[in-house]
């Protein structure tokens, strides 16, 4: 498995309750291959030219200060974005430096190749699925 580098739109330390179990911390990626009418994340979209760039480790290097806190709490790494799922391979690698111990979540519409989730299933702990609307032609008219 070669680097995998991924731009991210955002890192937001200490959530409680809102992505996941104990405290997590959020990591947004940049990409997503919805057009949502009222995105939430509207900087995941576009270039991102002036978004970091990160590896899994340089990442892991950034996050693992709250260690204690993901333990003590079985909370961990909630990523989202954008779409999560378009990064398993980065996502695979970070697994193998956090360990087990961590929880993995992910946000993520599931709007990505069955082959993305399937290698997913293995490293993560949680999919949170963000459905947005179970009548197909609302769908495609609210996501693009």
């Amino acid at each position: 498995m070669g680097i995998s580098l991924s731009k991210i739109i955002g890192v937001a330390r200490h959530r409680l309750s809102t992505d996941g179990d104990g405290v997590t911390t959020l990591v947004a990626f940049h990409g997503c291959p919805l057009r949502c009418r009222y995105c939430l994340n509207p900087q995941s979209l576009g270039d991102g030219s002036r978004l970091r760039e990160y590896s899994p480790q340089s990442l892991y290097d950034e996050v693992r200060i709250d260690e204690l806190y993901f333990l003590a709490t079985n909370g961990g790494i909630t990523f989202g974005g954008g779409e999560p799922c378009l990064r398993p391979d980065f996502i695979s690698e970070f697994r193998g430096l956090c360990g087990p111990a961590w929880q993995i979540n992910l946000e993520t519409s599931l709007n990505v190749p069955s082959a993305n989730i399937e290698a997913l299933l293995p490293v993560v702990n949680t999919l949170i699925i963000d459905i947005k609307d179970m009548n197909p032609d609302i769908y495609r008219n609210y996501t693009g």
